[in-house]
């Protein structure tokens, strides 16, 4: 998966807890509330899903676009 792809499905994901958490306060008649309820199961579903984040090449030896060098310290 690329990291296009993952934040894109991240954001699909988000927007999908977004409505969800409208839709739960409108059944429940809590509008009142405004945007609480939503954006505490949308903040709830981004930290869900950290582990969907791109995660650089197979060994992850990529650091802010820099590669890491693992044995440095060892020699």
């Amino acid at each position: 998966m690329t990291r296009e792809q993952s934040a894109l499905l991240r954001l699909v994901i988000l927007c999908m807890a977004w409505a969800l958490g409208e839709a739960i306060e409108w059944q429940m008649g809590a509008l009142g509330l405004g945007p609480l309820f939503p954006a505490v199961l949308a903040a709830a579903a981004y930290v869900a899903t950290r582990d969907l984040m791109w995660s650089g090449p197979a060994g992850g030896g990529y650091w802010r676009g820099r590669n890491v060098d693992r044995d440095r310290w060892r020699r």
